[in-house]
């Protein structure tokens, strides 16, 4: 390969990122690298609760700090991800619906009643669960944890129904076309 040609395929990448190509870097890109690594959390925090709940409460209790000149923010560890991460991923989550109003499924609105009514449905259930379970007790407030986390994993559950199909199809097309191997 040609040097302008090199050039021009790692063009878009710096080259920290060229070099760091490895097989985990590549799991984590797919959603079903990202899918595990929910679960596994998930997995890993019920057991780590109900070995030593005290440690864990102790964990989400911790208290952290941002300060830039005379700036300071402070909450513990479970005040910043339910104020910033849970939004940060809400957003994500409306940053993906609005691409699909602009350029994807739903710039359609005949196909829009679906997704309205199973998103709802996604919500709606298991805040309704949640409630069910905890009706009467100080825990019934976290219904919003329940609603959002199960939108992780719904999408998760998607992305691996969705794009295993898909990914089939784009590997054989790419090897017909360019006589390359799908793991090329």
């Amino acid at each position: 390969m040609t040097q302008p040609e090199q050039a021009a395929v790692t063009a878009d990448r710096t080259a920290w990122g060229r070099h760091l190509q490895t097989p985990l870097r590549q799991f984590l890109r797919t959603e079903t690298g990202s899918a595990a690594v929910l679960l596994a959390a998930t997995i890993g925090a019920l057991v780590w609760t109900n070995l030593d709940a005290g440690s864990y409460d102790t964990l989400w209790q911790t208290e952290i700090s941002l300060r830039l000149g005379g700036f300071s923010m402070s909450q513990d560890l479970h005040g910043w991800v339910n104020t910033g991460l849970m939004t940060f991923f809400f957003l994500v989550i409306g940053l993906e619906a609005r691409r699909e109003f602009d350029m994807g499924e739903l710039r359609e609105r005949r196909r829009f009643a679906i997704p309205l009514v199973a998103g709802l449905g996604g919500m709606i259930v298991p805040v309704a669960i949640f409630l069910a379970v905890n009706a009467g007790h100080p825990s019934a407030s976290g219904w919003g944890t329940a609603m959002s986390t199960d939108t992780a994993f719904a999408l998760g559950m998607l992305a691996q129904v969705v794009h295993h199909g898909e990914g089939q199809q784009v590997g054989a097309q790419r090897s017909r076309r360019t006589g390359c191997a799908p793991t090329c």
